[in-house]
Protein backbone atom coordinates (compact mmCIF):
# COMPACT_ATOMS: atom_id res chain seq x y z
CA UNK A 1 0.00 0.00 0.00
CA UNK A 2 1.40 3.16 -1.11
CA UNK A 3 1.95 5.75 2.10
CA UNK A 4 1.88 9.58 1.33
CA UNK A 5 4.99 11.21 2.51
CA UNK A 6 4.58 14.33 5.30
CA UNK A 7 7.98 15.29 5.54
CA UNK A 8 8.83 16.85 2.68
CA UNK A 9 9.75 20.52 2.42
CA UNK A 10 10.56 23.00 -0.03
CA UNK A 11 14.60 24.34 -0.46
CA UNK A 12 14.73 28.07 0.85
CA UNK A 13 17.73 28.36 -1.36
CA UNK A 14 16.54 27.21 -4.95
CA UNK A 15 12.80 26.22 -4.47
CA UNK A 16 12.57 22.68 -5.30
CA UNK A 17 11.07 19.48 -2.79
CA UNK A 18 13.23 17.63 -0.64
CA UNK A 19 12.81 15.41 2.50
CA UNK A 20 13.28 16.72 5.53
CA UNK A 21 16.55 16.63 6.89
CA UNK A 22 18.51 15.39 4.04
CA UNK A 23 20.18 17.93 1.68
CA UNK A 24 18.33 19.43 -1.67
CA UNK A 25 18.99 17.35 -4.44
CA UNK A 26 19.50 20.12 -6.91
CA UNK A 27 21.95 22.14 -4.81
CA UNK A 28 23.52 19.02 -3.76
CA UNK A 29 24.23 18.69 -7.66
CA UNK A 30 25.65 22.54 -8.04
CA UNK A 31 27.96 21.42 -5.42
CA UNK A 32 29.16 18.61 -7.19
CA UNK A 33 29.54 20.11 -10.92
CA UNK A 34 31.81 23.30 -8.79
CA UNK A 35 33.88 20.54 -6.74
CA UNK A 36 34.55 18.86 -9.96
CA UNK A 37 35.74 21.77 -11.75
CA UNK A 38 37.87 22.33 -9.20
CA UNK A 39 39.16 18.85 -8.90
CA UNK A 40 39.97 19.01 -12.61
CA UNK A 41 41.94 22.22 -12.24
CA UNK A 42 44.15 20.90 -9.90
CA UNK A 43 44.80 17.99 -11.94
CA UNK A 44 45.80 20.59 -14.62
CA UNK A 45 47.97 22.43 -12.59
CA UNK A 46 49.64 19.49 -10.32
CA UNK A 47 49.09 16.78 -13.08
CA UNK A 48 51.16 13.70 -11.65
CA UNK A 49 52.78 15.60 -8.40
CA UNK A 50 52.10 14.31 -5.04
CA UNK A 51 49.35 17.04 -3.12
CA UNK A 52 51.36 16.91 0.18
CA UNK A 53 51.09 20.32 0.70
CA UNK A 54 47.80 22.49 1.63
CA UNK A 55 46.31 23.97 -1.79
CA UNK A 56 44.46 27.33 -1.70
CA UNK A 57 41.67 27.75 -4.60
CA UNK A 58 41.50 31.54 -5.50
CA UNK A 59 38.44 32.41 -7.94
CA UNK A 60 38.73 35.28 -10.39
CA UNK A 61 38.51 38.98 -8.59
CA UNK A 62 40.14 37.26 -5.25
CA UNK A 63 43.39 38.71 -4.37
CA UNK A 64 46.16 36.68 -2.29
CA UNK A 65 44.69 37.37 1.39
CA UNK A 66 47.31 39.56 3.58
CA UNK A 67 48.46 36.86 5.38
CA UNK A 68 52.34 37.28 7.13
CA UNK A 69 54.71 35.25 4.38
CA UNK A 70 55.05 32.38 6.51
CA UNK A 71 51.59 31.40 6.20
CA UNK A 72 52.04 30.81 2.15
CA UNK A 73 55.18 29.13 2.45
CA UNK A 74 54.49 25.17 0.84
CA UNK A 75 51.08 26.47 0.00
CA UNK A 76 49.81 25.66 -3.53
CA UNK A 77 47.92 28.40 -4.84
CA UNK A 78 45.38 26.82 -7.33
CA UNK A 79 43.68 30.55 -9.76
CA UNK A 80 39.98 29.48 -10.69
CA UNK A 81 39.21 31.66 -14.03
CA UNK A 82 35.80 32.28 -13.15
CA UNK A 83 34.05 34.62 -9.95
CA UNK A 84 33.19 32.51 -6.75
CA UNK A 85 29.78 30.92 -7.38
CA UNK A 86 27.58 33.43 -4.23
CA UNK A 87 26.34 30.02 -2.09
CA UNK A 88 30.24 28.79 -2.13
CA UNK A 89 31.44 30.39 1.46
CA UNK A 90 35.38 30.97 1.76
CA UNK A 91 35.19 29.48 5.16
CA UNK A 92 34.77 25.88 3.77
CA UNK A 93 38.04 26.07 2.40
CA UNK A 94 39.35 27.19 5.67
CA UNK A 95 40.80 24.43 8.58
CA UNK A 96 38.26 24.19 11.61
CA UNK A 97 39.96 26.42 15.06
CA UNK A 98 37.52 24.35 17.15
CA UNK A 99 39.36 22.02 19.64
CA UNK A 100 38.07 18.33 19.77
CA UNK A 101 35.58 17.99 22.51
CA UNK A 102 36.25 16.30 25.45
CA UNK A 103 32.69 16.04 27.15
CA UNK A 104 30.93 12.03 27.01
CA UNK A 105 27.09 13.56 27.28
CA UNK A 106 25.47 12.46 24.53
CA UNK A 107 22.12 14.95 24.20
CA UNK A 108 18.96 13.61 22.47
CA UNK A 109 17.94 14.67 18.95
CA UNK A 110 14.89 14.93 17.70
CA UNK A 111 12.37 14.92 20.21
CA UNK A 112 8.92 15.91 19.51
Amino acid sequence: MLVPKTNIKVCSECGHHHENGRLCGNCYKKVEIETNEIKERIQEKLANTAIDKDVVVLYEGEKVPDQPNEFWKGKRIIEMKKERPQWFSKNLLQKSTQQPSTSTAVKPTDLA
